[in-house]
């Protein structure tokens, strides 16, 4: 899952998650200020961090789950920004 620019907050659902695969959710953002990233799958929640988000450049935060963490099926990740001028965008992968 890819959503390449958002401002303010957000977030996506899928159904597409596979079990037996480790999932690396990263966020990336700017413009001054943080987000607070979650993520639930099978809704139990399974991450949860923020980023600081400077105003002159991008800051990254990730976290990889061991497989099994993410369960089969749908997935949420909600992102709420400290403000509606925070730029984020976001990946959620799961490499075989």
């Amino acid at each position: 899952m890819w959503v390449p620019e958002w401002t303010g907050d957000g977030g996506v659902a899928s159904g597409g998650a596979r079990e037996g695969l480790p999932t690396v959710l990263t966020v990336a953002c700017e413009g001054g200020g943080s987000v607070a990233v979650t993520m639930e799958s099978q809704q139990v929640q399974v991450a949860e961090f923020s980023v600081d988000c400077p105003a002159d450049s991008v800051s990254v935060g990730s976290v990889t789950m061991d497989p099994g963490v993410v369960q089969r099926g749908s997935f949420t990740v909600d992102v709420d920004a400290s403000n509606n001028s925070v730029r984020w965008a976001l990946t959620v992968t799961q490499p075989e």
